[in-house]
């Protein structure tokens, strides 16, 4: 296929310069230890019954969800990449970034927004073991068959130990969960800790390394900035079409918008052999993962101010609403966000919430919204 993407003077020959790299560098190395250990802390955070229980109860919000994920994302990218006409090196960069499953802070963006916590859980699980074939799919769709007119050599072997950096250890950190509650917690905290220290260190490197960011064109710093927002907004209209509760349209919306930058960047910094190409390549990824804070706090903005409670619940949900309450509570404990003894009161009030259920509906809905969150900001721990 011909390209899409005008050759720029100085772009490289993807299809030579793309490949393998015959030893790691002690960047790759570190990028690499931090996503095993990000992966573990995002497994210690999946309950099988809370997976299931929603796979079970709420399949059309789970599979708008994914579809969002892995087919929203990627066209915004490449409508993008064909508007602005981007070069080879930050068309791949950016495809690359819409193309990942779903990021591992966005179960906390969720809980902050009063979003569906559980729902978040299982839809960052399912994209991430569906990323194993939709990744590869969507790179020989997106990159192999439209960014150059020569054949790619995508190194679709890194692509696989990759993502086995970050599924690998999130099994494990699977097992350690269903065998001890407080070393899950102890991991997710550890996790979470580097996974911010990971962001700052490869924001910290790409500046510096990367002299020529600031000089890139509106196009490439409109659209890197802009994909998570405009993926969000797109996803939170497309779930609200399906009629799901509103609290499912801020989860699908989150989800759909943030990325997994980190596997991202662990991904083009091994498959990389030629450094400057690399850094090209970054340029779009940096881009996003800084834009990810600012974006992340306007989307917690608007969510903390649109959506009726009472608009979620009907005369007959009171006894749901006080067990998804006690599921909410419990994957916060899980994820460190919630002590033992704040979930056992959680328990107990989601029992009394399901006595209520023969008040009135506005009753109902305060009594469910009240257990689904602490009271005070200190209740929930820093990732």
């Amino acid at each position: 296929a011909n390209s899409v993407f005008p050759q720029e003077p100085g772009d490289c020959e993807l299809g030579s310069k793309l490949g393998v790299k015959k030893e790691m560098d002690f960047l790759s190395i570190v990028l690499s230890l931090l996503l095993i250990i990000v992966g573990a802390g995002l497994g210690a955070t999946i309950r099988r019954e809370d997976v299931l229980s929603t796979l079970r109860t709420k399949r059309i919000a789970a599979t708008v969800g994914v579809v969002t994920q892995f087919g929203l994302m990627p066209l915004i990218a490449f409508f993008y990449a064909n508007v602005f006409k981007f070069n080879n090196e930050h068309g791949i960069g950016i495809m690359l970034v819409a193309s990942a499953p779903g990021g591992v802070t966005s179960s906390l963006i969720t809980y902050w927004s009063g979003g569906d916590v559980a729902l978040s859980v299982t839809m960052s699980s399912v994209s991430t073991i569906l990323a194993f074939a939709m990744m590869p799919f969507l790179i020989f769709i997106y990159i192999e068959r439209t960014f150059t007119d020569e054949k790619l050599d995508i190194p679709y072997e890194w692509i696989f130990i990759s993502l086995m950096l970050l599924i690998g250890p999130c099994a494990i950190g699977y097992c350690v969960r269903a065998r001890s509650e407080v070393w899950a917690t102890r991991m997710i905290k550890f996790g979470s800790i580097m996974g911010v220290i990971f962001l700052v260190f490869a924001l910290v490197y790409g500046i510096t390394e990367n002299s020529h960011l600031f000089n890139q064109s509106f196009g490439v710093w409109f659209s890197s900035c802009t994909l998570q927002l405009i993926g969000s907004a797109f996803a939170f209209v497309i779930a609200r079409l399906f009629r799901l509760p509103i609290r499912a349209q801020k989860t699908i919306s989150i989800e759909a918008g943030i990325q997994n930058s980190t596997l991202v960047i662990t991904m083009i910094t091994n498959s990389f052999s030629d450094v400057d190409e690399r850094l090209k390549v970054l340029v779009p990824v940096y881009i996003y993962s800084v834009a990810y804070f600012w974006n992340s706090l306007i989307t917690l903005a608007i969510f903390r101010f649109i959506g009726d409670p009472d608009s979620d619940i009907s005369p007959n949900d009171g006894n749901s609403i006080a067990s998804e309450a006690q599921s909410n509570a419990q994957s916060l404990e899980i994820k460190g966000d919630m002590r033992p003894s704040q979930v056992s009161s959680v328990r107990n009030g989601a029992t009394m919430g399901s006595h209520r259920a023969s008040g009135t509906q506005s009753q109902r809905a305060s009594s469910a919204m009240a257990l689904q969150k602490p009271s005070t900001i200190e209740e929930v721990a820093v990732v």
